[in-house]
């Protein structure tokens, strides 16, 4: 079995809304992460541990 491409992009103090895949480009263009979403996957479904970014950040990495 090969091993799985993974990329996991970690963005600091923007809604979905600001990346075009979500929102149809309402905001922001984002053509690479377009190309991404629609060649491989898109996360609709996650929520946030903390509003602040470092003790969200640490939950991610620790699995807290």
């Amino acid at each position: 079995m090969s091993r799985p491409n993974l990329v996991f992009i970690m963005s600091d103090d923007h809604a979905a809304h600001a990346i075009s895949a979500y929102s149809g480009g309402r905001i922001n263009k984002t053509p690479q992460l377009d190309r991404i979403a629609s060649a491989g996957m898109r996360f609709d479904a996650c929520f946030c541990t903390n509003s602040i970014c470092t003790p969200s950040r640490a939950a991610v990495l620790t699995g807290t």
